[in-house]
């Protein structure tokens, strides 16, 4: 059995793709969990215009942080494997379900993850987000340098889950980041080569608008000893720094400080990163984004 996990904070603008998305799957042992976390909005009338057994609707005594929601909706849940699909996101594949579970065949695997497409909703343009094979097996270290595991795209064997203590109540962002990487010390992360789901890309995108929140998240993250269970990990949180200067040097562009901004960039080595920052200051905003789509 698979448990689909949808968490829905006022999502009824794009809600009925997703759910649809999952009605169409060949799979067809899975329920899906549907967390409200207090919308004020039409997601509930949304969500009951379904008439399916499996689709099961639970209300949140109160609003919370997202990851703690996700945390009670799986408390809800059944399955021996977990599933995400954000209000937002849809399942392009019909076989999306049936093509990563055998993988938990081998009961070393813990999370499985696949290619996928961001959508451009101003645009209706589209773009594939890994354009090389991603490694599989025990990655940790690889997620340290490239953290690029689309949550939308996941299974999760449920022990694994619970072995690495769930979602941390306390972030609003970077929550799934922080779980995977504990559960990738001691499970095996699996790749699927094959884009299985659309993340959308739009002007409401919760971690897109909060840059700030995402930073001092990461920022926490470091911080806490704790999450470095294994000494050997420790130098990879370079990696995780350098994300953070450039989260903070794009809030500077975005900001207007162009100053600030170029102070962080003098101290970049010469890379993608440096030249997408470059353009960011140089380009017009509609040129910019447009030449981002297609790179």
């Amino acid at each position: 059995l698979v448990s689909i996990i949808v968490n829905c904070f006022n999502g009824e603008k794009y809600l009925g793709d997703a759910l649809q998305s999952v009605l169409k799957q060949t799979y067809k042992n899975w329920e899906l969990i549907f967390w409200d976390n207090q919308s004020f909005d039409n997601s509930k009338k949304v969500f009951l215009e379904f008439l399916d057994d499996r689709f099961k609707y639970f209300i949140s005594e109160k609003h919370i942080t997202l990851y703690e929601a996700r945390n009670n909706a799986i408390k809800q849940s059944k399955g021996e494997i977990i599933a995400f699909l954000d209000v937002d996101d849809w399942w392009i594949e019909s076989k999306r379900l049936e093509k990563q579970i055998d993988f938990f065949k081998d009961e070393k695997v813990g999370l499985i993850h696949s290619n996928f497409y961001l959508f451009y909703q101003n645009t209706k343009e589209k773009k594939i987000f890994h354009k090389k094979i991603v490694k599989s097996g025990y990655i940790t270290r690889d997620l340290f340098k490239k953290y690029s595991i689309g949550l939308s795209t996941t299974l999760v064997r449920k022990t694994a889950y619970i072995s690495a203590s769930g979602f941390n109540n306390q972030y609003n962002i970077i929550g799934d980041f922080d779980l995977f990487m504990r559960l990738s010390q001691n499970w095996k992360v699996v790749f699927v080569n094959e884009s299985l789901a659309y993340y959308r890309i739009h002007n409401e995108n919760f971690s897109l608008i909060n840059i700030e929140m995402q930073i001092k998240e990461l920022e926490k993250w470091i911080s806490d000893v704790k999450i470095i269970s294994n000494k050997n990990l420790g130098p990879y949180l370079y990696y995780i720094n350098r994300r953070i200067n450039f989260l903070k040097t794009k809030k500077y562009i975005n900001d207007g400080k162009l100053i600030k901004a170029l102070n962080n960039i003098i101290f970049y080595s010469m890379g993608l990163n440096k030249i997408k920052l470059i353009l960011q200051i140089v380009l017009p905003k509609k040129i910019f984004k447009k030449m981002e789509l297609y790179h």
